[in-house]
């Protein structure tokens, strides 16, 4: 068996008789703040994604369900559209689902449900959704998932080939499922597991722009959390993954204090902490192909990569550092797009919006305010969301977010451009904009995803 690293928490698996891809990205920048990094070799995606037989997505968050990178799949270059779209009708995907509908709300990434309906409008109709927990069979090869600790659909991924046996996690947070599956009499032996090394960030930073809280607590949690992970499946080789990116905003505003304040464990702290419990661990990165075979387990660089990476170095801005000052956010720099409503209109209909809401729902019972802040060019514009009443109050003149305990303050163009879905959520502006998370509760919901979904493939122009 061999596994390509496509960086971060994408590989391609080689088991002989297929060729499966796990949750690909495969751009080199996510969306307007995240980009991959180490940064993808040229060519690389293209060649080893060329004749994928199977997709496998551990979750529905953008950095590993990103139709930009299902849009590149299975493209016949020297074919037309339609012999593109014959290829995806046949390539298999898996992906997770919820044991019912409608599905819970959740911080961070796109609504799950999306994931069905994203591959069947780019054309790959072999689509099973399966719960996590079930077991399928691709050729030869056994895959057998696992819940993860987490309140939406996701699964890590027990392959078990002929030859090899290795456990890709994704994202997922060790669950009790898991636990019972490696600790059972007769468990299967793993050659490799790809464990993440930091599915848990600090509290208020990656989805609110809050001061990284104080003391070791953060980073100590993670590396235990790590270890566990790696003592329950005891393979015998950990190679630290999900970890390949990056913030680096479009424009002229620096994101370096979210680069030391979100990672709590880099890959190379996490392969050191295993090794001091006497665990073999290795780092892989993008270009580099992890091969299994009698004569072990071997890790080299494909000839897309001229040298090995060079992981301190590479990770050194992306360590936890718990002095680093959060800066309050700026309108006036981070911004996107242009304002054409008037910001009495952009208050109202975000009010609107929020009906349904877990923040609607909660102002019904309480009767909560939130306060709303507008940045436009000509000042700020303070409103008071009476949302369980839906309707719009205006503070005295001066009033600010200051000392409130629940509010947001925005570019008003940042607004219209989320409005309007010129601008996709996901790990976009609205994350660090309050100390709050009332704009996931808009904008994570599955209209404006379709909205961007249609706009992008419609050829308008916009690019993620």
């Amino acid at each position: 068996m061999r596994l390509f690293s496509l960086g971060h928490a994408a590989f391609l698996v080689e088991t002989g008789t297929e060729r499966i891809l796990v949750d690909p990205w495969i751009t080199q920048r996510l969306d307007r703040f995240w980009v991959r990094w180490p940064a993808m070799a040229p060519g690389l995606a293209s060649e080893l994604t060329r004749d994928a037989t199977a997709v496998i997505f551990s979750h529905h968050h953008y950095d590993h369900h990103h139709f930009p990178s299902l849009a590149q799949l299975a493209v016949d270059e020297d074919g037309d559209f339609d012999e593109t779209m014959a290829r995806r009708s046949e390539m298999l995907c898996v992906y997770p689902h919820a044991a019912s509908l409608p599905p819970r709300f959740s911080v961070s990434g796109l609504g799950h449900q999306t994931i069905a309906w994203t591959l069947r409008r780019l054309g790959f109709m072999n689509a099973q959704g399966i719960m996590p927990g079930a077991q399928i069979r691709i050729g030869e090869s056994t895959i057998r998932t696992f819940p993860s600790r987490v309140p939406f659909p996701e699964m890590s991924l027990l392959i078990q080939s002929p030859d090899a046996t290795v456990m890709l996690c994704g994202d997922s947070l060790l669950h009790e499922e898991t636990i019972r599956f490696f600790t059972q009499p007769g468990r299967p032996a793993v050659d490799v597991a790809f464990v993440p090394a930091h599915s848990i960030s600090p509290a208020g930073v990656l989805t609110e722009r809050r001061q990284v809280p104080a003391g070791e607590e953060v980073a100590n949690r993670a590396t235990s959390n790590f270890l566990r992970y790696c003592e329950v499946i005891d393979p015998a080789m950990i190679v630290p993954s999900s970890f390949g990116w990056k913030v680096s905003g479009e424009g002229p505003v620096s994101y370096q204090w979210a680069n030391r304040a979100i990672f709590p464990l880099t890959p190379v702290q996490a392969a050191a902490a295993y090794r001091e419990r006497g665990g073999n661990a290795a780092l892989c990165g993008a270009g580099q192909v992890v091969e299994i075979d009698p004569g072990g387990i071997t890790i080299s660089d494909t000839p897309f990569l001229s040298k090995g990476h060079d992981f301190e170095a590479l990770y050194a801005d992306l360590t936890l550092d718990h002095a680093v000052t959060v800066p309050p956010f700026d309108p006036g720099l981070e911004s996107a797009g242009r304002q054409r409503e008037h910001p009495d209109r952009l208050a109202e209909r975000l009010c609107e919006e929020l009906v349904g809401t877990d923040f609607w729902y909660r102002a019904a019972e309480s009767g909560w305010h939130h306060l709303l802040n507008i940045a436009c060019d000509d000042g700020d514009h303070v409103y008071l969301l009476d949302l369980a009443n839906q309707r719009i109050l205006h503070p005295a003149a001066g009033t600010s977010v200051d000392g409130s305990s629940s509010f947001t303050r925005i570019a008003g163009a940042t607004l219209q451009s989320l409005m309007d879905a010129d601008l996709l959520f996901g790990s976009s502006f609205g994350l660090w904009v309050s100390n709050s998370n009332l704009l996931s509760a808009v904008f994570h919901h599955p209209r404006y995803y379709v909205r961007h979904v249609e706009k992008v493939l419609g050829g308008s122009g916009f690019a993620v």
